[in-house]
């Protein structure tokens, strides 16, 4: 099973009682589809960074949880269908970088660095 990350903006015209009826319907999609939910954040109505169709604020809901594509699909296709829902993301959330090492530094200007196995000598570009 693999962690996501849902956050999803609500209208902010909606009742309280509405955005905790689409947290519990995200609760239930990802319970009946055996999935782990992790948190849920609700935090509130927010300054949005831009108008997004013509609002200035929303509602903002964070759902980390451990589950399969299906389950992410599935909770992508219910916030695009409801109409109280602005906005919304989904992320895969890694423990690590891929192949289990830290990313490489890059060299910053002015350094030289060594040529490893299979460098290629730069070629030098005449203008």
């Amino acid at each position: 099973m693999r962690k996501y990350e849902t956050i999803f903006i609500a209208h902010p015209d909606l009742v309280e009682e509405e955005v905790k009826g689409l947290v519990e319907k995200m609760k239930g999609i990802i319970e009946s589809l055996n999935g782990q939910l992790i948190k849920v954040e609700e935090w509130g109505r927010r300054k949005l960074a831009y108008k997004l169709k013509k609002l200035t604020k929303g509602y903002y809901v964070l759902i980390r949880f451990l589950g399969d594509g299906q389950i992410l699909a599935e909770i992508e296709r219910n916030l695009r269908l409801s109409d109280g829902v602005l906005k919304y993301q989904s992320v895969r959330l890694d423990e690590q970088a891929p192949g289990g090492e830290a990313p490489a530094q890059e060299s910053t200007e002015g350094e030289e660095t060594e040529a490893g196995e299979g460098d290629e000598p730069a070629k030098e570009v005449e203008g």
